[in-house]
């Protein structure tokens, strides 16, 4: 299981909003002072990322306050299969419906690589689409979804550090 620890920033009746700083793995990196991928993340990364996260109704941690400090988890299984639906899933469905459209239409068709572009990203578009209704369907929704873990009595990760 992926842990993180998170802040709580508003409670609601049956879910918590978080906010996870985010880590990006060029701060361990050696060669991150000429990497173009270290310069993008220190241009364009968002230092934090909310999400919601589902209240547990009978265990201790039922009662967290706004300011809390929890720990969350992500199954790896669901990080994997989420990665493969929303990156893979797509890809394949252009490549197929681009092929099928490439057998289906005439050599000498005059407009034969345009047809086929365009209906390479309508299954482009179709795949991504198909991807985003499996990731928010009932029960593939909450398996993607991350779990309250823990509370860790109102400290930050560097105030538990020391």
């Amino acid at each position: 299981m992926i842990e993180q620890q998170v802040q709580v920033i508003a409670v609601e009746d049956n879910r918590l909003l978080v906010e996870a700083e985010r880590r990006s793995s060029c701060q361990s990196c050696a060669v991150k002072n000429g990497c173009g991928t270290s310069v993008l993340a220190k241009w364009f990364d968002t230092k934090h990322l909310r999400f919601y996260v589902d209240k547990p109704v009978d265990t201790a941690l039922s009662d967290v306050a706004v300011g809390d400090w929890v720990m969350v988890g992500l199954q790896e299984s669901a990080l994997t299969q989420g990665a493969l639906t929303v990156y893979l899933l797509p890809l394949l469905i252009m490549i197929v419906v681009a092929a099928l459209v490439d057998g289906w239409l005439d050599a000498g068709f005059y407009w034969r690589d345009l047809i086929i572009a365009i209906s390479a990203f309508s299954g482009l578009a179709l795949g991504l689409l198909g991807g985003r209704i499996y990731m928010h369907q009932g029960q593939s929704h909450q398996r993607f979804n991350p779990v309250l873990l823990a509370s860790t009595a109102g400290k930050s990760p560097s105030q538990k550090s020391s």
